[in-house]
């Protein structure tokens, strides 16, 4: 009924916002994912769905394929998806891997890096505090990128870019610039800046231990949150949304 408060963990219609209905219905499928009201593994009609959030099934669809290229949802035949399962042990896989590698090809690279690659390192910090979302995401890859590039082999980026593409379904998740307050999105630039004064001032140590902290603390924020959906107890989409 029209003014019946909804559950947190229900998919919320998003009629009557002033945005994309694409990038709302992503918003809210993505929401819906972490707090369990699409569990791991669920799979659910394209229609359903649509019906659920007040939406036609177009800007559905186009939502589901935007979160499959993310990792986060599975097109299915017959207009259905399933939610793609994330785990803990997984996770933990891919950051053991990342903290091996990534701060000691940062570290290797600090002497490596020219004096314009160090100002287009610190154009691309600077523009990760702009609002748009996809910008951002685009933004932070090319500075993870650039961090390591100078010192690392071919088989270093082969196994880099596996690493990040699997690691960025995780935080396609929990860290949504979308939603991020003007504070976290702050303190986000504050650390990436940290990393990027650190190589200019030539500092391997401080450039080791800078990324290998931000890097520990993504981990732990996401295993946070990603233990919190593997034990939920939800119960099945037709029941959550009732």
């Amino acid at each position: 009924m029209p003014g019946t408060a909804q559950p947190a963990n229900a998919v919320r219609a998003i009629t009557g916002q002033k945005v994309s209905a694409v990038d709302l219905v992503t918003a809210e499928i993505r929401r819906a994912i972490l707090v369990g009201a699409l569990a791991p593994g669920q799979q659910f009609g394209i229609a359903e769905l649509g019906e659920q959030l007040g939406v036609s099934h177009i800007p559905v669809r186009e939502a589901l394929r935007r979160l499959e290229g993310q990792g986060l949802i599975v097109l299915k035949p017959a207009r259905r998806a399933a939610v793609a399962e994330l785990t803990s042990e997984d996770l933990q896989g891919i950051y053991g891997l990342r903290l091996l590698i990534e701060p000691e090809l940062a570290a290797r690279s600090v002497p490596l890096h020219s004096g314009r690659e160090l100002d287009d390192l610190s154009a691309t910090v600077d523009g990760m505090a702009q609002r748009d979302p996809e910008v951002v995401w685009q933004l932070h890859r090319r500075f993870h990128l650039s961090i390591v590039t100078p010192a690392a082999s071919q088989w270093d980026m082969r196994t880099l870019d596996q690493l990040w593409a699997a690691a960025e379904r995780y935080t396609r998740l929990v860290f949504d610039f979308a939603d991020a307050t003007r504070t976290e999105q702050d303190h986000r630039v504050d650390v990436h800046r940290e990393i990027c004064e650190a190589i200019r001032a030539r500092d391997k140590r401080s450039v080791r231990g800078a990324v290998r902290s931000h890097l520990q603390d993504n981990e732990t924020a996401l295993l946070h949150q990603i233990a919190a959906v593997e034990h939920r107890r939800t119960p099945a989409l037709g029941r959550a949304l009732a």
